[in-house]
């Protein structure tokens, strides 16, 4: 049976409608089986657009089949394989240089390619960034994965491996950094014209100290407390928490953490400007009689600790023992601690056991991400931590008290009673 729809002819049957032309239709059209178009577009010729049973919607490409050449613009929305696809002609959706998106089941792989010079992709939680190693603008340009943020929350740049050591940087979420370049400068921190911090180091939100620059482009690094030191052409001077030069204010080591040998080309110069000291005068006769002691109170020895590290070899030297020094003053009712040669300092120190750490092995993703950092092993030793102060040592903690002699001002002492 034959009819019309405006002047468009018709075959209606039992089963179904046939329309050889085209139809306009001003009210609602309601189809209760196959809907079969070759475009809905002005004199298509073939199928523009595609709604099948499922829902999946095509314009431009039948849905699934996004990753067949296309030669037109395309959108692909609710397939199984991809949730969101656009493209303006390319040969395949994930990897073209063209502009595109892809966007699959649930998200996990996801594709922006915005033109020759870039292309975003995630997989997995892992984001890509990729730019093209030369100035090609078409799509046969390499292109390179720049950066990287993994799924643990790892930024990386100019690398893609989380472990290892390899150049480029790399950002955790808990905090660590790492920059690795073969060959040259790593970092560089630049103060443009005025002098100050250029690296400022804190422990929580207290700053605990600084390096910085001061006048002359002069480099100095100081803590909080003004303790520091200033380099000056050929020398190393004492600094304070600004670089300015400190004055006869720092200590080289201290009485509990001593260096143990100075290397020095010429003699160590110290002062002895009398405009600079006061109450000058002679020898008592007791002061002389202890000075007098003291020469036949050299003697030879060998260090406890060289024995045990070096057993015969240990050498021999030659000196005034402390106490003995102490006594020869005491003797003739003097106090050692008078007199700038003798010295005798006190501190307070614990002893702490700590434990053996056991190796444990990198533990990557199947992405090469770091689930786990490896942990190298440790033996078990014993810490020692120093208090100059009873006030703030822990309960418990060992007094501790160590003699000592300015062989300096020993040896005048000596000389001046011969």
């Amino acid at each position: 049976m034959a009819g019309y729809i405006g002047s468009k002819a018709v075959n209606l049957s039992t089963t179904g409608a046939d329309i050889a032309g085209d139809a306009d239709v001003s009210g609602a059209l309601d189809v209760g089986g196959a809907f079969t178009s070759q475009g809905i577009d002005d004199n298509a010729t073939s199928t523009a657009m595609t709604l099948d049973a499922s829902g999946n919607v095509g314009i431009g490409v039948v849905p699934e089949s996004w990753y067949t050449p296309l030669s037109t613009t395309a959108l692909q929305l609710g397939g199984t394989t991809s949730l969101w696809a656009l493209s303006n002609g390319s040969t395949d959706l994930r990897t073209t240089l063209d502009n595109n998106l892809y966007v699959s089941n649930g998200g996990v792989n996801a594709y922006l390619n915005t033109g020759p010079a870039s292309r975003y992709q995630q997989t997995n939680g892992t984001h890509r960034f990729h730019t093209a190693t030369s100035g090609t603008a078409d799509a046969t340009a390499t292109v390179v994965e720049r950066m990287r943020i993994t799924s643990a929350g790892q930024t990386l740049i100019g690398r893609t491996a989380t472990s290892g050591v390899s150049d480029g940087h790399r950002f955790d979420a808990n905090g660590f950094t790492q920059h690795v370049r073969d060959g040259g400068s790593v970092l560089e921190l630049s103060r443009e014209t005025s002098d100050g911090d250029i690296l400022v180091f804190k422990k929580g939100t207290t700053t605990v100290g600084s390096i910085g620059t001061s006048t002359g482009n002069l480099l100095w690094m100081a803590s909080i407390n003004g303790a520091g030191f200033r380099l000056v052409n050929d020398d190393l001077r004492p600094a304070s928490q600004t670089g300015a030069n400190r004055d006869n204010a720092l200590d080289l080591g201290h009485w509990n953490v001593r260096w143990n040998d100075a290397f020095i080309v010429n003699g160590v110069t110290t002062g002895s400007d009398g405009n600079d000291k006061q109450d000058i005068r002679d020898l008592t006769e007791a002061e002389q009689r202890v000075a007098v002691a003291c020469k036949g109170l050299l003697k030879a020895w060998r260090w406890k600790s060289a024995v045990e590290e070096k057993g015969d070899n240990a050498r021999i030297h030659c000196g005034i023992i402390a106490q003995d020094l102490q006594a020869a003053f005491a003797a003739e009712g003097l106090d050692a601690g008078r007199y700038a040669m003798f010295m005798s300092n006190t501190w307070w120190e614990t002893q702490t056991e700590v434990p053996a750490v056991e190796a444990v092995a990198e533990v990557l993703d199947e992405e090469g991400n770091v689930v786990t950092e490896a942990v190298e092993a440790v033996d078990a030793y014993t810490r020692t931590d120093t208090y100059d102060t009873q006030e703030e040592a822990p309960e418990g903690a060992t007094e501790r008290t160590r003699l000592g002699v300015r062989y300096s001002e020993l040896l005048a002492f000596i000389i001046g009673a011969l």
